[in-house]
């Protein structure tokens, strides 16, 4: 079951513990649906690429793949191990075959970072697709028709913990006004595309002639997700031994310790999944990380 949030950002994928095995899940699941016009727009139709085929230890050789160095900046000093892994990485990238292009700068990732605008196209979405995916259930149990039913509903019944689990993005969906229907939403929409676009990985792309864009994964996510490019992540790394450990604001998931793996996202320009498989598998392979990282279990007593 997928639950809406914005229909120009949500996306099905797959989860996996190779490429290879992303690659069959995506084969399958890959085509068009005649309920979700965006993948009708896919050029492939029902001759769909063979994904499978495409994890080939050749998949780096020739390939120009950039290094937008001005994301990577805004990891701060408690990324520093991330930062040390990338470098590596690109060692063996480059190694591989690939051309390096350093500074294939997303241009207005500054203005993106501190910009509401990408949030507020995804909130009017929201209270857009919400709407329409509670309209469609055929079962309603407790007769909730809108975001303000849901926010409601939350907030008064004892199961949903609240407000230990809280209904601040809702709240600000709410307050925001606004859906994507109203008359200002496809100026701010065009607006964020540009982040993604001209501004951010499309014009990387296109400027310096690449393949695809390398990022850590804990800042290559969100660009993607703007102008709905793909993007495939396979384990880089983890914090080492010593890192302090660091919770997130409940208590009781873990954001950073000795042993928490993180990732590199390779990313491409639209309908470019083939290659990317290709260049992730190759990469997965020279180094098998995965293989490399150390289990930690702390049981409190």
């Amino acid at each position: 079951m997928v639950i809406p949030l914005s229909e120009r950002q949500d996306t099905i994928g797959p989860l996996a513990r190779t490429v290879k095995d992303a690659a069959m899940l995506l084969q399958a699941i890959a085509g068009p649906d005649e309920k979700d016009n965006y993948t009708l727009a896919s050029p492939f139709a029902a001759n769909l690429p063979d994904y499978l085929a495409a994890c080939k230890l050749s998949g780096l050789q020739g390939k120009r793949i950039g290094i937008p160095r001005n994301v990577i900046d805004y990891l701060g000093p408690t990324n520093a191990p991330i930062v040390s892994a990338f470098e590596k990485a690109v060692t063996v990238i480059s190694a591989a075959g690939a051309i390096v292009v350093d500074n294939a700068n997303f241009t207005a990732y500054n203005d993106f970072y501190g910009s509401l605008k990408p949030a507020m196209v995804v909130a009017a979405d929201f209270s857009t697709n919400i709407k329409s995916y509670l309209r469609n259930l055929e079962q309603k149990p407790n007769g909730l028709y809108s975001l303000e039913d849901i926010r409601s509903f939350t907030q008064h019944i004892a199961l949903e913990d609240y407000p230990s689990r809280d209904t601040g993005v809702w709240d600000q969906t709410i307050a925001l006004g606004m859906n994507n229907t109203s008359p200002s939403f496809w100026s701010l929409y065009q607006q964020t595309l540009y982040y993604g676009g001209e501004g951010g990985l499309l014009g990387a792309l296109s400027r310096d002639k690449l393949d695809a864009v390398i990022l850590p994964t804990l800042v290559g996510f969100d660009i993607p997700a703007v102008v709905g490019t793909p993007g495939i992540t396979v384990p880089l790394g983890a914090y080492p031994d010593g890192t302090p450990v660091e919770y997130n604001t409940r208590g009781d998931l873990i954001q950073r310790a000795p042993g928490i793996p993180f990732g590199i996202s390779f990313l491409g320009k639209k309908w470019s999944e083939e290659e990317l498989i290709g260049m992730a598998y190759a990469f997965e392979q020279k180094t098998l990380i995965r293989n490399k990282l150390k289990r930690s279990l702390k049981v409190d007593s």
